[in-house]
Protein backbone atom coordinates (compact mmCIF):
# COMPACT_ATOMS: atom_id res chain seq x y z
CA UNK A 1 0.00 0.00 0.00
CA UNK A 2 2.87 2.20 0.71
CA UNK A 3 4.15 1.79 -2.82
CA UNK A 4 0.80 2.90 -4.13
CA UNK A 5 0.81 6.11 -2.10
CA UNK A 6 4.39 6.88 -3.10
CA UNK A 7 3.63 6.27 -6.76
CA UNK A 8 0.62 8.59 -6.57
CA UNK A 9 2.77 11.34 -5.00
CA UNK A 10 5.34 10.97 -7.76
CA UNK A 11 2.74 11.31 -10.46
CA UNK A 12 1.35 14.45 -8.85
CA UNK A 13 4.82 15.94 -8.49
CA UNK A 14 5.63 15.20 -12.12
CA UNK A 15 2.32 16.73 -13.22
CA UNK A 16 3.03 19.87 -11.17
CA UNK A 17 6.54 20.18 -12.63
CA UNK A 18 5.19 19.71 -16.18
CA UNK A 19 2.48 22.37 -15.59
CA UNK A 20 5.01 24.82 -14.18
CA UNK A 21 7.37 24.19 -17.12
CA UNK A 22 4.51 24.83 -19.55
CA UNK A 23 3.61 28.14 -17.86
CA UNK A 24 7.28 29.26 -17.79
CA UNK A 25 7.64 28.30 -21.47
CA UNK A 26 4.57 30.33 -22.45
CA UNK A 27 5.79 33.29 -20.39
CA UNK A 28 9.22 33.21 -22.01
CA UNK A 29 8.00 32.74 -25.59
CA UNK A 30 8.58 35.74 -27.89
CA UNK A 31 5.60 38.02 -28.68
CA UNK A 32 3.85 37.67 -32.04
CA UNK A 33 5.55 39.65 -34.76
CA UNK A 34 3.79 42.40 -36.75
CA UNK A 35 3.33 41.32 -40.35
CA UNK A 36 3.38 43.31 -43.57
CA UNK A 37 0.97 40.84 -45.12
CA UNK A 38 -2.30 42.29 -46.44
CA UNK A 39 -5.12 41.50 -48.84
CA UNK A 40 -4.45 43.45 -52.02
CA UNK A 41 -6.66 41.82 -54.62
CA UNK A 42 -7.36 44.43 -57.33
CA UNK A 43 -10.61 42.84 -58.55
CA UNK A 44 -13.66 45.06 -58.09
CA UNK A 45 -17.30 45.03 -58.95
CA UNK A 46 -19.07 48.11 -60.24
CA UNK A 47 -22.63 48.86 -61.27
CA UNK A 48 -24.93 51.79 -61.76
CA UNK A 49 -28.32 51.99 -60.10
CA UNK A 50 -30.99 54.10 -61.69
CA UNK A 51 -34.04 54.95 -59.66
CA UNK A 52 -37.07 56.11 -61.54
CA UNK A 53 -40.66 56.86 -60.87
CA UNK A 54 -43.26 55.39 -63.18
CA UNK A 55 -45.81 57.86 -64.53
CA UNK A 56 -49.53 57.40 -63.82
CA UNK A 57 -51.45 55.33 -66.36
CA UNK A 58 -54.55 56.70 -68.12
CA UNK A 59 -57.50 54.32 -68.08
CA UNK A 60 -60.05 56.50 -69.91
CA UNK A 61 -61.00 60.00 -71.02
CA UNK A 62 -64.72 60.27 -70.19
CA UNK A 63 -65.05 63.91 -71.35
CA UNK A 64 -63.37 65.52 -74.37
CA UNK A 65 -65.24 68.52 -75.81
CA UNK A 66 -64.56 72.02 -77.15
CA UNK A 67 -63.96 74.47 -74.31
CA UNK A 68 -67.23 76.13 -73.26
CA UNK A 69 -67.42 79.74 -74.50
CA UNK A 70 -67.77 81.03 -70.94
CA UNK A 71 -65.03 78.75 -69.66
CA UNK A 72 -65.32 75.59 -67.62
CA UNK A 73 -64.63 71.87 -67.89
CA UNK A 74 -63.66 70.54 -71.30
CA UNK A 75 -61.70 67.35 -70.53
CA UNK A 76 -61.75 64.69 -67.82
CA UNK A 77 -58.92 62.19 -67.51
CA UNK A 78 -59.25 59.01 -65.44
CA UNK A 79 -55.96 57.45 -64.36
CA UNK A 80 -54.39 55.09 -61.83
CA UNK A 81 -51.04 54.29 -60.31
CA UNK A 82 -49.06 51.20 -61.32
CA UNK A 83 -50.16 48.25 -59.17
CA UNK A 84 -46.79 47.85 -57.45
CA UNK A 85 -45.19 49.20 -54.29
CA UNK A 86 -44.60 52.11 -53.45
CA UNK A 87 -47.42 53.53 -55.58
CA UNK A 88 -50.12 52.10 -53.32
CA UNK A 89 -49.28 54.93 -50.89
CA UNK A 90 -49.41 57.67 -53.56
CA UNK A 91 -52.37 60.00 -53.99
CA UNK A 92 -53.69 62.40 -56.62
CA UNK A 93 -51.28 65.05 -55.33
CA UNK A 94 -48.30 63.00 -56.54
CA UNK A 95 -48.96 64.05 -60.16
CA UNK A 96 -47.58 67.18 -61.77
CA UNK A 97 -49.67 68.37 -64.71
CA UNK A 98 -48.01 70.49 -67.43
CA UNK A 99 -48.90 72.14 -70.69
CA UNK A 100 -45.51 73.00 -72.18
CA UNK A 101 -43.54 74.59 -69.35
CA UNK A 102 -46.66 75.76 -67.49
CA UNK A 103 -47.81 73.77 -64.48
CA UNK A 104 -51.59 73.49 -64.28
CA UNK A 105 -53.65 72.39 -61.30
CA UNK A 106 -56.77 70.45 -62.24
CA UNK A 107 -59.40 69.39 -59.73
CA UNK A 108 -58.61 65.76 -58.88
CA UNK A 109 -61.11 63.41 -57.24
CA UNK A 110 -60.64 59.85 -56.06
CA UNK A 111 -59.59 57.24 -55.61
CA UNK A 112 -62.75 55.38 -56.53
CA UNK A 113 -63.43 51.72 -55.63
CA UNK A 114 -60.96 50.57 -58.34
CA UNK A 115 -58.21 52.93 -57.10
CA UNK A 116 -58.67 55.35 -60.02
CA UNK A 117 -58.53 59.14 -59.93
CA UNK A 118 -60.28 61.63 -62.22
CA UNK A 119 -58.81 65.01 -63.13
CA UNK A 120 -61.13 67.76 -64.38
CA UNK A 121 -59.31 70.07 -66.81
CA UNK A 122 -60.94 73.51 -67.06
CA UNK A 123 -60.42 76.74 -68.93
CA UNK A 124 -61.19 80.36 -68.11
CA UNK A 125 -63.52 82.82 -69.91
CA UNK A 126 -61.03 84.26 -72.40
CA UNK A 127 -59.30 80.99 -73.28
CA UNK A 128 -62.70 79.27 -73.47
CA UNK A 129 -63.91 81.85 -75.96
CA UNK A 130 -60.73 81.68 -78.02
CA UNK A 131 -60.53 77.88 -77.81
CA UNK A 132 -64.12 77.50 -78.95
CA UNK A 133 -63.70 79.88 -81.88
CA UNK A 134 -60.12 79.24 -83.00
CA UNK A 135 -59.57 75.62 -82.01
CA UNK A 136 -56.64 74.24 -80.07
CA UNK A 137 -53.87 71.68 -80.20
CA UNK A 138 -52.45 70.97 -76.72
CA UNK A 139 -50.26 68.26 -75.21
CA UNK A 140 -50.94 67.72 -71.52
CA UNK A 141 -48.18 65.88 -69.60
CA UNK A 142 -48.56 63.91 -66.38
CA UNK A 143 -45.44 63.27 -64.30
CA UNK A 144 -45.12 61.43 -61.01
CA UNK A 145 -43.64 63.47 -58.18
CA UNK A 146 -42.33 62.31 -54.85
CA UNK A 147 -40.63 65.01 -52.79
CA UNK A 148 -38.10 66.55 -55.17
CA UNK A 149 -38.13 63.54 -57.50
CA UNK A 150 -40.04 63.67 -60.78
CA UNK A 151 -40.60 61.13 -63.53
CA UNK A 152 -37.46 61.29 -65.67
CA UNK A 153 -38.68 58.84 -68.26
CA UNK A 154 -41.39 59.28 -70.89
CA UNK A 155 -44.35 61.01 -69.21
CA UNK A 156 -47.97 60.05 -69.71
CA UNK A 157 -49.60 62.48 -72.15
CA UNK A 158 -52.98 63.46 -73.55
CA UNK A 159 -52.99 65.20 -76.91
CA UNK A 160 -56.07 67.44 -77.19
CA UNK A 161 -57.01 68.47 -80.71
CA UNK A 162 -59.90 70.77 -81.64
CA UNK A 163 -59.49 71.84 -85.30
CA UNK A 164 -60.52 75.35 -86.36
CA UNK A 165 -63.27 74.53 -88.85
CA UNK A 166 -64.50 71.23 -87.48
CA UNK A 167 -66.75 70.12 -84.67
CA UNK A 168 -64.65 66.99 -84.19
CA UNK A 169 -62.55 67.06 -81.04
CA UNK A 170 -60.10 64.32 -80.06
CA UNK A 171 -58.18 63.43 -76.93
CA UNK A 172 -55.47 60.86 -77.53
CA UNK A 173 -53.81 59.29 -74.47
CA UNK A 174 -50.30 57.86 -74.47
CA UNK A 175 -49.18 56.12 -71.30
CA UNK A 176 -45.57 56.80 -70.37
CA UNK A 177 -43.01 54.28 -69.28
Amino acid sequence: MRDLAESSRRRRALAAIAGAALLVGIGLAPAAQVSDASFTDAEQAQTTFTARLLPPQITSIPTCIRPPVLGGSFMKVTWEWPAVTPYSSFSGSNVEWRVGTNVIVPTVTGPDAQGRYTADITTGLLSGLLGSLLGADIVLEMRTTYGTWKTSTTPTTVTYNAPLLSTAVSCTPANGT
